[in-house]
């Protein structure tokens, strides 16, 4: 058995969890730059607003409406996050990370999950509340597509009160054929069309469609979600997510940069977040690729160049990812321009601790490995950004941040705006 929990409308939720006057108010969160409406509570979506739609399209409608909308704070998001999985834990030893608002739970080995699937659901989705103020809802099924499915009948259906269990067999047939073809997990958007011109428009409709037939009409991968909506398992359950094979850290400056100095900020702050990820992954890259283009779309000369370096020893250090970032950017970098966009690639990536090293190295790469932990463990507990490289500037004087009109403090992981609780009638200090 497998159930995914769902935090639901999550940025969206988190926004409130420090705000219980916006606990009943429309609540939308902004992209990066505050470009595009990438979350919504439910009353946003009553009003009709698409997921994508471009905020100043909107705005209007939001100010007559009275939505209160948020630039995207992800910092707040992912302490959030790694906030519900811990607690999700505390009930179910084996849990497997889908995205930043999502996970499958593999109860199969849990007694009381066996013995009553929607009250064991039920626990759960108090539990995240009680310990995190999300809500979260949870479907369960005999796969994870069907838990899937589940899971959006229980976010959909108020009668379920956020739990639903999908039933084996052909019980769980009047339930599929409620879900449209293009909301089966799988299917995705572009093949949705494709399905609905060949009459198969509900998820029942491609349970009863032969595999054989799905192989040669479209792929091996919509035949194996056939196959799990018959409750016959191809996604196993994997705790441990599979590594990556690149790590990208990009940007669309909120202003157009025009000088090397400061994009050389912008490149070094890529280049150390790419690091960190790389070593939270443990994993190292073997390859750098650096890119830089003025605005595509814009009136204004446009330019656009890249660069690589492949390293003698893969590496995942803030030190060489970050210089060899700045060697390439001097190469391709031309003065005159108004760039907009830079980013980082790292790719060719393998296991850290499988590196074969030059043979006079080894005591400088035990120096720098401990610097590298002692850098990641203070950026934990202190918050992202503690610490940092000078040649990323100083944070607050970054001109290439991003445009965030709306953002909220990061309650969670800066000191400085931790929440407050005031005596009655005090105002807050300015």
């Amino acid at each position: 058995m497998f159930a995914l929990c769902d935090c639901n409308n999550f940025y969206a939720s988190c926004e409130r969890l420090f705000r219980p006057e916006l606990a009943s108010r429309p609540v939308a969160v902004l992209s990066n730059n505050d470009g595009c409406v990438i979350a919504r509570s439910s009353e946003v979506k009553a009003l009709g607003v698409p997921m994508g739609a471009p905020y100043f399209k909107e705005e209007g409608r939001f100010r007559h409406f009275g939505v209160e909308v948020f630039s995207s704070n992800y910092p707040l998001y992912e302490n959030i996050s790694r906030r519900v999985t811990e607690t999700l834990r505390s009930m179910v030893p084996d849990v497997e990370i889908y995205s930043i608002d999502e996970a499958f739970l593999h109860v199969d080995t849990l007694p009381p999950a066996m013995a009553d699937p929607g009250g064991f659901c039920r626990e759960i989705r108090e539990r995240v509340l009680r310990w995190t103020g999300i809500p979260v809802s949870i479907g369960t099924g005999s796969t994870k597509t069907l838990a899937k499915a589940a899971n959006r009948i229980a976010k959909r259906d108020p009668a379920c009160d956020g739990v639903f269990v999908m039933p084996d067999g052909k019980g769980a047939d009047v339930h599929l054929g409620s879900i449209d073809i293009g909301d089966v997990w799988g299917v995705g958007f572009r093949n949705a069309p494709k399905f609905r011109r060949l009459g198969i428009r509900t998820a029942k409709d491609l349970k009863y469609t032969d595999e054989e037939w799905l192989k040669q009409r479209f792929t091996i991968g919509e035949a194996r979600t056939s196959r799990e909506l018959n409750g016959r398992i191809c996604f196993p359950f994997a705790e441990t997510p599979k590594p990556r094979k690149s790590i990208r850290v990009s940007r669309s400056f909120g202003e157009p940069v025009t000088d090397v100095h400061t994009l050389r900020e912008a490149v070094s702050s890529f280049a150390f977040s790419a690091a960190e990820t790389l070593r939270g992954e443990g994993s190292a890259a073997s390859k750098l690729h650096l890119f830089i283009t003025t605005n595509p779309f814009g009136r204004e000369p446009r330019y656009a160049n890249a660069a690589s370096f492949r390293f003698d020893v893969p590496t995942c250090r803030n030190t060489e990812i970050t210089g060899r970032a700045l060697a390439c950017l001097e190469r391709v970098y031309s003065g005159g321009y108004a760039y907009k966009k830079a980013g980082v690639i790292l790719t060719d990536l393998v296991d850290a601790s499988n590196v074969q090293r030059h043979l006079y190295s080894v005591e400088r790469d035990r120096r720098e490995e401990t610097l590298m932990k002692t850098i990641d463990r203070l950026n934990l507990e202190l918050g992202r950004g503690a610490i940092f490289t000078a040649s990323m500037g100083i944070e607050g004087r970054r001109s290439w941040g991003m445009r965030r009109g709306h953002v909220s403090p990061r309650y969670t992981t800066h000191w400085d705006e931790l929440p407050a609780v005031l005596p009655p009638g005090e105002a807050p200090k300015q």
